[in-house]
C-alpha cells in the first residue's frame, strides 16, 4: 500500500492537486461498498476485497504520468483534440499495470488494472475506453468511477470552487456525471451524511501549483465531469453524459 500511494503522490503532483484526491477516492471507495455488502450478496465481494479495492483505487489515474504536461495542466478549456489526448490516461495506465509481469496475477494488481482501464465507463455504455457497460463493468472499476466523480466535484481546483456536497450527490443521483450502478446510487445517498461527516475529517485543499483561473471555469453544465479525467475541467469537447 505504501508503494501504491507513493506512486498516486507522484502522478497527483505532477498534475498541481494536493494528494487528498487519492485519499478522498479511497475512503469513498471503502464506505459505498461497505454500505452495499450489508444490503446485497449478488457482486461476491468480501471484506477482504474491500481492502485490496480500497488500496488499488490509489492507482486510478497513474496513466495521466504518460500525459503531457501542457494538456494535463492546463488552466483552461481543452480542445477536442486534447480531450482525446486526456482520455488515453486510462489505457496507459493499464498498459503500465499489465506490464508488471511478475506481479500481474496478484489480487491487488489484477484490481488495480480493472479499476485504471474502466472506471471512465457508464452504465449505459456511454464511457470510454472500450465502451462496456452493466455488468460487463467490474465492480471495482465502478465504485472507483463514483468516487472520483464525487471528490471531483466537491474539490477546489486552481481552475474550479467546489461544489457542496448535497448539490455533487444531487447531480451524480440525477445523472448528470453519466449514468452509473443503480446499487451504487442507492448506497450513495443512504451513506451520504455519514460521507459528508468523513470527509469533513479531511480538509480538501487546492493543488499546490498556482494558475490563473480563466473567467470560463465557473460552474457551467459543460463543466460538469467529462472524459477529461472526470475533473471538473470545463471543455470544448462534448461531456460525457
Amino acid at each position: 500500500m505504501l508503494m501504491a500511494s507513493i506512486l498516486a503522490h507522484i502522478v497527483e503532483f505532477r498534475n498541481g492537486e494536493s494528494g487528498l484526491h487519492v485519499i478522498h477516492v479511497s475512503t469513498i471507495t471503502k464506505m459505498i461498498l461497505e454500505h452495499l455488502i450489508k444490503k446485497t450478496k449478488k457482486y461476491g465481494i468480501s471484506k477482504k476485497d474491500i481492502s485490496l479495492i480500497r488500496r488499488a483505487s490509489a492507482l486510478h489515474d497513474i496513466g495521466k504520468i504518460a500525459i503531457p504536461d501542457e494538456i494535463l495542466n492546463k488552466p483552461g478549456r481543452l480542445t477536442p483534440e486534447e480531450f482525446e489526448v486526456m482520455k488515453t490516461h486510462s489505457l496507459k495506465g493499464a498498459e503500465i499495470l499489465g506490464g508488471l509481469e511478475l506481479w500481474k496475477d496478484e489480487p491487488l494488481v489484477k484490481y488495480a488494472y480493472q479499476i485504471c482501464r474502466w472506471h471512465h465507463e457508464r452504465w449505459d455504455g456511454t464511457g470510454y475506453p472500450d465502451g462496456i457497460a452493466g455488468g460487463q463493468i467490474p465492480i471495482a472499476a465502478q465504485v472507483v468511477a463514483l468516487a472520483d466523480v464525487y471528490d471531483a466535484l466537491t474539490s477546489r481546483r486552481c481552475y474550479k470552487d467546489a461544489i457542496p456536497h448535497e448539490t455533487a450527490v444531487k447531480m451524480i443521483l440525477d445523472g448528470e456525471c453519466g449514468a452509473m450502478n443503480p446499487d451504487l446510487l442507492s448506497a450513495l445517498s443512504e451513506i451520504s451524511g455519514r460521507l459528508k461527516a468523513e470527509l469533513a475529517k479531511r480538509p480538501h485543499k487546492a493543488g499546490h501549483k498556482k494558475k490563473r483561473r480563466p473567467p470560463e471555469t465557473a460552474l457551467q453544465p459543460e463543466a460538469v465531469p467529462t472524459a477529461a479525467a472526470g475533473e471538473m475541467r470545463p471543455t470544448d469537447a462534448p461531456r460525457q453524459p
